[in-house]
C-alpha cells in the first residue's frame, strides 16, 4: 500500500493513495503527459468510486484518489479539536504536492465535495475543472442536522443493536435503501474498516470526520465563489432522500451569480451515492465534462481488460460482477459482517438486519437515461 506523509498546521497526516493509470491498477507514479483525475470520495466509503476505476472510458486519464483523514488507512498523530473543510483542503493540497501532481480535474462526492469545492476558492491554480455529485456546499438543511444529530448519538449508545439501526439509516441516506449487490459489498468492506476507526476508543475522530465536518459547515459567500476560475458541474441523483432538486438549483444560483461556469445535471433513479450503481452514466458525463476542457488530441484511446484496484477485496466482501441483475435480491442485508474467512464470534460479527425492498430493475448501462442539461436563468 503507498503512503506518503503531508505536515500542515493541524499535525502529520500520513495519506494512503492509490494511482491507477491505464496499464496499472495500483501504480507508483502517474504518467507523463496524461490528465491527472483527482477524486475526493465520500463519508464512510473510502473506495466508492470502485466503478469509476474500473471504466476503460475513465482509465484513458491517470485517477488518483487517498483516504481522507480519519477514513480508510489513512492515519495522522493528531486530532485538532476543530476540524473542517479549510483544515481538509490544506491537508489535500500537501497531498498533491508531496505527490508532484500537475493541476488536476477534481472529481468530488458527499463529504468530498466539500473539500474539493475549498481548493477551488482557496486554490484555484490547482483545479482545471470540477466535477460535483452530490454536494455539501452549502449549509446544512435542519431535517438532515437533526437526522445527523440522532445517529450520532444513536453510535455510542447501550441500546441493543445500535450499529444496526445506524447501517439502516445511514443506507437511506447513501443509497435510499436500494442496496445492490455492488453496494452492499462496498458497505461491508467499508463498515468493517470504520468499526476499527470509530469504535469506543476513538469517539472524538467519529465525531469530528462524520458529524462536526457537516454540521458545522456553512455556505459560501459570493465574493468566495467568484475566486472559482475553473468550469464546474454538478450532478444530482433524482431518488436521493436526503437532499432535494432545490438544494443543488440554488446553488447553481449563487455560482451562476458570482460568475462561475457552472452546469448541472440529475441522473433519474439515482441516490445520494449515485457514483456506484450508475457508474456508466456519470463515468461518461465525468469523461465528456474534462474533455471539453483539453486538447482531444492529446488524449490516447481507452486501454481494455483493466480492472479496479479494490476488484479482489470487494469480491472477496461478497460482490459478483457476473449477476446479469445488479437489484435482483427481494431480501437486502444490511450488516456489519465479520471479515472473510474469520471465525465465528469475532469482534465485528453481529445479526443481519433484512430489509425487503421492491425491486429497482436492471442498472441502466447506457449514457441515454441521463437526463439533459439544465441551467438556472
Amino acid at each position: 500500500m503507498p503512503f506518503v506523509q503531508v505536515s500542515t498546521s493541524t499535525g502529520k497526516t500520513r495519506f494512503h493513495y492509490t494511482i491507477s493509470t491505464p496499464t496499472c491498477a495500483n501504480a507508483e507514479s502517474i504518467t507523463a503527459g496524461l490528465p491527472v483525475l483527482l477524486f475526493f470520495h465520500a463519508m464512510a466509503f473510502h473506495a466508492v468510486f470502485h466503478s469509476q476505476f474500473r471504466d476503460p472510458l475513465l482509465r484513458k486519464f491517470n485517477l488518483v484518489t487517498f483516504h481522507l483523514r480519519f477514513h480508510g488507512d489513512t492515519t495522522c498523530d493528531t486530532v485538532p479539536e476543530k476540524y473542517g473543510a479549510e483544515d481538509a483542503a490544506e491537508d489535500a493540497v500537501a497531498l498533491i504536492d508531496a505527490l508532484h501532481l500537475p493541476p488536476c480535474h477534481f472529481v468530488a462526492m458527499d463529504i468530498g465535495s466539500m473539500i474539493a469545492m475549498q481548493i477551488a476558492v482557496t486554490k484555484p491554480e490547482k483545479v482545471l475543472s470540477l466535477f460535483i455529485m452530490s454536494h455539501l456546499c452549502m449549509e446544512e438543511l435542519p431535517e438532515v442536522r437533526r437526522a445527523r444529530t440522532e445517529l450520532y448519538d444513536l453510535w455510542f449508545s447501550d441500546l441493543p443493536d445500535a450499529h444496526m439501526d445506524v447501517a439502516l439509516g445511514y443506507s437511506q441516506y447513501t443509497f435510499s435503501s436500494n442496496i445492490s449487490n455492488l453496494a452492499q459489498a462496498l458497505t461491508d468492506y467499508s463498515a468493517f474498516v470504520n468499526l476499527k476507526n470509530w469504535d469506543q476508543d476513538h469517539k472524538k475522530e467519529y465525531r469530528l470526520a462524520t458529524y462536526n465536518f457537516f454540521v458545522q459547515r456553512g455556505s459560501y459567500t459570493r465574493e468566495a465563489l467568484s475566486r472559482i476560475a475553473c468550469p464546474v458541474k454538478l450532478v444530482q441523483g433524482s431518488n436521493s432522500l436526503v437532499y432535494p432538486e432545490s438544494y443543488t438549483r440554488n446553488f447553481v444560483r449563487n455560482l451562476k451569480q458570482a460568475g462561475v461556469n457552472v452546469s448541472w445535471l440529475r441522473v433519474p433513479n439515482a441516490p445520494h451515492y449515485l457514483c456506484v450503481d450508475y457508474g456508466p452514466e456519470v463515468n461518461w458525463e465525468i469523461h465528456d465534462f474534462v474533455l471539453h476542457t483539453m486538447d482531444k488530441a492529446s488524449i490516447p484511446t481507452a486501454p481494455r481488460n483493466v480492472s479496479s484496484p479494490w476488484d479482489k477485496i470487494l469480491r472477496e466482501w461478497g460482490w459478483t460482477p457476473e449477476k446479469r441483475n445488479e437489484f435482483d435480491d427481494d431480501d437486502i442485508t444490511i450488516s456489519f459482517p465479520s471479515p472473510p474467512g474469520s471465525p465465528p464470534g469475532s469482534p465485528y460479527t453481529s445479526s443481519n438486519y433484512t430489509s425487503s425492498i421492491e425491486d429497482n430493475g436492471s442498472v441502466p448501462s447506457e449514457p441515454s437515461e441521463v437526463d439533459t442539461e439544465e441551467s438556472m436563468q
